[in-house]
């Protein structure tokens, strides 16, 4: 069985400086580069690399910017599988700073509108996971995705609402968390949604609320994981960190990709952490398949 990976995949133009401006002031930045990304690009990168059968499902508009995401999956052997002739492809200023941190300014496009239509097209029971990401429910993909997901509750969903878990509008929201999902969260995001500061506490109170697997990714520290029992830390491997995009995407991606490979949990988050370590050491928010194959073998 496959995995539906559901979302968007827009231009990232990396911008590398020391540090952010404060606001009215003028720095100079060292260096740029311009790739393709969005979480659902990125997890579906993961996978690609990690040999795993799954479908790419995100809005390719008409412009500039959709034309360099068209041919970027065309290349990497992704149909383009949701056409929008209105408009173009959003993309993302990525400010990253000396220290591997990165700030976002986003400008949406054609990934923000999506169509009843193209979900409908989608025979779920094709699939074993369906993973998507927090992004598309922040404006008008947000009760159009929810609805379908409530009337489609038959295969397994995997949500990593991100950095915007506080903007999703909370009806929807709680229809999400309705559906048990399997949530992948970072650490600050866990306790800004909980409002606990302490961890086993705050994954107790989501779980209430979900009834499934949580995983926690908590940086340098590695991840952790509360299936309603047992809470675990998983440790990751040391590493120099070059910039974070895309670490807690290649992380969700590792695990849709073990799980659906028969790995038990726990050997999934490993896999998944030695990934993000490597992904954190490469600048942009992808590794190549040849990179991948030099890091971990063919």
């Amino acid at each position: 069985m496959k995995t539906l990976i559901l979302g968007s995949a827009i231009v990232d133009q990396i911008m590398l400086i020391d540090r952010l401006p404060l606001s009215g002031e003028d720095i100079t930045c060292i260096e740029t580069k311009t790739t393709i990304g969005g979480c659902a690009y990125n997890v579906a990168s993961t996978m690609r690399n990690l040999d795993t059968h799954h479908d790419l499902y995100v809005p390719v508009g008409t412009g500039l910017y959709a034309n360099l995401i068209r041919e970027t999956l065309l290349q990497n052997g992704y149909p383009i599988l949701f056409h929008s002739e209105e408009k173009d492809n959003g993309y993302c200023l990525t400010l990253v700073e000396s220290n591997g941190e990165r700030t976002f300014i986003t400008v949406v496009g054609a990934e923000g509108y999506f169509k009843k239509d193209w979900l409908e097209n989608i025979n779920l029971d094709d699939y074993s996971q369906v993973y998507v990401d927090g992004y598309q429910f922040t404006n008008h993909n947000g009760k159009i995705i929810a609805e379908w997901l409530s009337a489609n509750n038959q295969t397994q969903l995997f949500f990593a609402p991100g950095p915007v878990i506080n903007v999703i509008n909370a009806e929807v929201m709680n229809q999400l968390l309705s559906l048990k999902p399997i949530l992948h969260i970072n650490e600050k995001e866990l306790k800004d949604f909980t409002h606990h500061n302490d961890i086993k506490q705050a994954v107790q109170c989501l779980h209430s609320q979900t009834q499934n697997l949580i995983i926690v990714t908590l940086g340098s520290k590695g991840a952790a994981y509360f299936d309603g029992t047992i809470f675990e830390i998983i440790p990751s491997p040391k590493v120099k960190i070059v910039d974070t995009i895309g670490a807690g995407d290649s992380h969700i991606g590792a695990i849709l990709a073990g799980l659906s490979q028969g790995y038990p949990l726990k050997d999934a988050v490993i896999l998944a952490n030695k990934i993000a370590a490597e992904v954190v050491q490469t600048q942009g928010s992808t590794m190549t398949k040849e990179n991948f194959i030099q890091k971990f073998g063919g």
